[in-house]
């Protein structure tokens, strides 16, 4: 019998896929089980942590008894191919040891880092493949079941900020996907989404600048300009910083309607982090 196809998803409340199918994980005390465990990429969870993260300051009297049977259930629920096989006891406590390629928020960072190498490489096709699966992947705040949990601040940062990455690097592919001197369905889309990105985080500048470029590109001068200076000024009303230099550089190339922007650059070319 061939072994069942397993995906841990985090990015969003949790789910164990088995064969595609999603895993009856039970009740939300064993979702933060499965939650904690998870998170620890593989190390032993203590006993202790596990029953504060499942109980809080009330653990119920034989509480040792009641986390056997919430990880016995947990075992059950993924089945007699994956619950002993990847749900272990370790020294003191539990270890959820599914493999990094089997979890999203890995697949998540693989997705990027895959993309960033075709769009230096020249491939957008290929980019934008990756980046579509990589933002289809985040469903909401990683390990949710698990609250604030302080020692997670430093991950769910990082993994929210590959997701916006993505979310502005398949724009971007899409444009270089398109000839920009006819802007195409994908440029269409490529605004769509960007309309809607810079609303969702108003203070990244690179999504401002590619609905720039779109929408030039689409022959909406005015419109473009006004994406500019509308970061502009809430840049320096909000934060008091000028934007950075590939903003401003692109607001008087589109005001000069320099001709090298209708023509196919490299599609980081813009993609500057520390030119301020």
């Amino acid at each position: 019998m061939d072994s069942p196809t397993v995906l841990c998803r985090v990015l969003g409340p949790i789910v164990v896929e088995i064969d595609g199918v999603p895993a009856e994980l039970g009740g939300p005390r064993s979702r933060r089980a499965l939650s904690a465990l998870s998170a620890a990429d593989g190390a032993v969870v203590p006993d202790e942590y596990l029953i504060e993260q499942i109980w809080g300051d009330v653990p119920p009297g034989n509480v040792t008894s009641a986390l056997r049977g919430i990880i016995w259930r947990l075992r059950a629920a993924l089945g007699p191919q994956v619950g002993p096989r990847y749900l272990r006891r370790g020294a003191g406590g539990y270890a959820l040891v599914i493999p990094g390629p089997l979890i999203d928020h890995r697949q998540l960072a693989s997705r990027v880092a895959g993309a960033m190498r075709h769009l230096d490489d020249g491939h957008p096709s290929w980019a934008a493949t990756d980046l579509a699966a990589a933002v289809a992947l985040w469903r909401g705040e990683p390990w949710e079941e698990l609250g604030p949990a302080p020692e997670l601040i430093g991950i769910r940062a990082h993994l929210a900020e590959l997701h916006d990455v993505a979310v502005e690097e398949l724009q971007a592919a899409r444009l270089a996907l398109d000839d920009p001197a006819h802007a195409g369905p994908e440029t269409a889309r490529a605004i769509a989404a960007l309309a809607e990105a810079v609303v969702a985080t108003p203070y990244r500048e690179r999504r401002w600048e590619l609905l720039a470029l779109a929408l030039y590109r689409s022959g909406r001068q005015t419109e473009a300009l006004a994406a500019l200076r509308g970061i502009h000024e809430r840049l320096i009303d909000d934060i008091g910083i000028e934007p950075r230099l590939s903003l401003r550089t692109l607001e008087h190339r589109i005001l000069r309607q320099d001709p090298d922007l209708l023509l196919p650059a490299p599609v980081r070319a813009a993609r500057q982090h520390n030119d301020r």
